[in-house]
């Protein structure tokens, strides 16, 4: 398992995003402490985030039922066993044409007010987890796939210091159907994580995660736990000595 240092290739716009005001928080309690990364999805909460999400959507009647019915049967089968990398691809391309030219207040107002079902969903083993993290004086951070406003929502209800989805992207108030910066899945979690924390020697970090695809982000952490794993992450926590938590 190796420690890696989250780096740019261009270092005038890395050192630009490293005294934004923004990361200042972040550098801050890094150098008080360690670092904690959680996924969301089967790692912190019961089955897929979007799951509440796509409720909230159709009883706010932003969104109609049998728009949202399809995307419902994958987050089951996710909450089951997982999707594929090609299944989540083909989940995000149809979220995001799906609110392809909708308003993002709407929206985001639904995503506000999902935090009860969000904090019924929590593992009490996982909120748990957070807070011995926390009181130790790590800075906390949840890396999801999920829509970053409802990443950030999630966050809120744990108490985490910074909570990192996929952005995406609008204009003029409207989201345009493309991503505003990397898939936050796979790879793209380090990429995430470099863009909303910066720079992070993640030698000593602790990362928790459930899936074979958070293998970049669990790899490059000198600290990794298996969390609920699928059979891919559970094979490679087994030949790696990886703990397992098994959270219920």
């Amino acid at each position: 398992m190796n420690g890696c240092l989250i780096v740019d290739r261009d270092s005038n716009r890395l050192q630009a995003m490293q005294r934004h005001p923004s990361m200042q928080p972040a550098r801050a309690a890094l150098a008080r402490g360690g670092l904690a990364l959680f996924d969301l999805d089967r790692t912190l909460l019961r089955g897929s985030s979007l799951t509440h999400l796509a409720r909230g959507l159709v009883d706010a009647g932003v969104l109609r039922r049998r728009e949202l019915l399809p995307h419902l049967l994958d987050a089951l089968r996710f909450s089951r066993r997982g999707l594929s990398d090609e299944e989540v691809a083909g989940v995000r391309d149809q979220l995001l044409a799906l609110v392809s030219g909708r308003e993002r207040d709407p929206i985001i107002a639904v995503i506000a007010g999902l935090r009860e079902r969000l904090a019924a969903a929590v593992y009490p083993g996982a909120r748990l987890l957070v807070e011995q993290h926390l009181s130790a004086g790590d800075f906390c951070v949840i890396v999801s796939a999920a829509p970053q406003e409802l990443v950030e929502v999630a966050a809120a209800e744990l108490g985490v210091h910074r909570g990192v989805g996929t952005l995406a992207e609008v204009e003029g108030g409207r989201y345009t159907g493309a991503l505003a910066a990397p898939f936050c899945y796979g790879p793209g979690k380090l990429e995430r994580l470099r863009d909303e924390v910066g720079v992070a020697d993640l030698s000593t970090a602790w990362a928790y995660a459930d899936s074979g695809s958070d293998l970049p982000l669990l790899m490059a952490c000198g600290r990794a736990v298996a969390v609920n794993p699928d059979r891919t992450l559970r094979a490679w926590a087994r030949a790696l000595g990886w703990p397992v938590l098994r959270l219920e």
